[in-house]
Order: structure tokens, then C-alpha cells, then sequence
């Protein structure tokens, strides 16, 4: 299989940047965070093995949609548990989503696998037992 070249990456992450603000702006979630959420997703998509362009597209808007959603939710939740978060909140939130688009590369493939085993039958290909 062909390796994807650049200009396959820049237009697939110019493509996924214009469907992921389209998309956030009817899901009411924060343009910057959205942006943010898929900047990490294009860093952990740096260090992944090759992929698919339709494989990319659709790791790199899970990416920005975990950021938008789950950045706020973990910028709400640092200042709990580490006080000087409080000083900087924008900085918060943007690492938030960053980390957030960073990890959604590994934690929903784990999520959607630890949902498959708990109520799917186990994991695809093999038989569950009556």
C-alpha cells in the first residue's frame, strides 16, 4: 500500500478543519477548543503508523470533537485537584482539549473495545459461548 504523501495530510486536515467548525457550530461547542482538540489529534496522528485518508479524517474529528466536549469538562475538574490552575484558566482549557485531542487516538478505540467485550459478546471473530 502507497504511503500518503503531505499533500494528501494538508488536504485531509484542511478538509477535516472546515467540516469540524461547520459541525461544532451545531453542536454548540467552542470554535477554539474544537481547533485545539485537532491540533492534538494531527500531533498523536504524527506518531501513529501509516493509515488510511478516510481512517485520518475520521481520527482527527474524533479528536477535535473529544477536545471540544471533553476539554471544558477537564479544565473544570484541574482546579480541584491542582490549585494553581486557578491562576491560569485559558491556558487550562486549551491544554485540556490538547490533551484531551491527543489522547481520544488511544482512549476510544479502548472505550469502544471495553464496550464491545462488556455487552457485545466478546471481542470481533470469535464465538461467544451459550
Amino acid at each position: 500500500m502507497p504511503e500518503p504523501t503531505s499533500s494528501a495530510m494538508a488536504g485531509a486536515s484542511a478538509f477535516a478543519v472546515g467540516t469540524i467548525t461547520i459541525t461544532g457550530s451545531f453542536l454548540g461547542l467552542q470554535y477554539d477548543l474544537l481547533l485545539v482538540g485537532l491540533a492534538g489529534g494531527l500531533v498523536a496522528l504524527s506518531f501513529m503508523r501509516q493509515v488510511s485518508p478516510g481512517r485520518m479524517l475520521v481520527s482527527i474529528f474524533t479528536s477535535a470533537i473529544v477536545g471540544g466536549y471533553g476539554g471544558p469538562v477537564l479544565a473544570a475538574a484541574a482546579p480541584e485537584y491542582l490549585a494553581w490552575a486557578a491562576k491560569i484558566p485559558d491556558q487550562i482549557r486549551w491544554f485540556s482539549a490538547f490533551a484531551c485531542g491527543i489522547g481520544a487516538q488511544t482512549i476510544v478505540p479502548l472505550a469502544l473495545e471495553q464496550l464491545r467485550t462488556r455487552f457485545g459478546g466478546g471481542k470481533p471473530g470469535q464465538e461467544t459461548a451459550p
